[in-house]
């Protein structure tokens, strides 16, 4: 953004006079703005329910805010998507804000930025390359420049596993989906095949037990990824065409 973000903007009508919002008009840039504003909310003298939140009490509106982006995006709602980003947006503020009150180790919003362009830059050293470098200028598929950035990422968190690092505070299908991914791209190829095999798994059965149904699901999330498949995003856009219908079968029977 460039000055003319910062004398462009105007306070809605009505709050012209607040002086809490000084700072807010004289930031420089709409993000700077934001962020002032934020600060303003969650500290002494700004919004009481704002000022006592914590980490863990921001993570079920970090979560509603990411999953109603993701409706926008995935039903091409441009006009949801300037809300929705906006409120995804708010919640990464929130939680820097609460981060930088912390009693124990504070941490603040540049060091937060700073570490993601370091992570940038590192995750793209051919992008990135020396001018002298003889990788400088070299044209890469997509596909390269995401084996690149995964290798970087390996080597940068050390990790033990290919599964290490995965959240288990996700839903269990989306969990299972980013197993299968990671996986699948190990040296091993059947690592997940064989981390499926049960002592106890009896195929003649005719009763299935509940580890059979989790076991059918995973094949077909296996299958997806084998094909390159988005299943999380097949399953969401196939959900909300059942609901359609749904709807209009209710209204219809009215």
């Amino acid at each position: 953004m460039t000055e003319s973000a910062h004398d462009d903007y105007q306070l809605p009508a009505g709050f012209e006079r607040c002086s809490k919002l000084d700072p807010v008009v004289q930031a420089p840039t709409a993000l700077e703005r934001t962020r002032v504003l934020v600060t303003i909310l969650a500290n002494p003298g700004g919004c009481p329910w704002d000022e006592k939140q914590t980490n863990t009490t921001l993570l079920k509106n970090l979560l509603e805010e990411t999953y109603e982006f993701v409706d926008t995006v995935e039903e091409n709602d441009r006009e949801g998507m300037r809300e929705e980003l906006g409120d995804l947006l708010m919640q990464s503020l929130y939680q820097a804000a609460v981060c930088e009150k912390d009693a124990t180790d504070p941490f603040t919003l540049d060091e937060v930025c700073d570490r993601l362009v370091d992570k940038l830059i590192t995750r793209h050293p051919n992008v990135f390359a020396p001018d002298d470098d003889a990788n400088a200028g070299k044209e890469e598929s997509a596909e390269e420049v995401l084996a690149t950035w995964n290798q970087m990422k390996q080597r940068e968190k050390r990790r033990k596993s290919v599964i290490e690092g995965i959240s288990h505070a996700q839903g269990a299908f989306p969990r299972a989906a980013k197993i299968v991914h990671r996986v699948a791209k190990a040296d091993d190829s059947e690592l997940f095949v064989k981390a499926m095999l049960r002592a106890d798994a009896n195929e003649d059965s005719s009763q299935p037990t509940p580890d059979d149904y989790a076991d059918q699901i995973l094949r077909v999330i296996q299958q997806a990824d084998a094909d390159g498949v988005d299943i999380e995003s097949a399953l969401r856009n196939r959900l909300r065409e059942v609901e359609q219908r749904i709807v209009e079968l209710e209204s219809g029977a009215r």
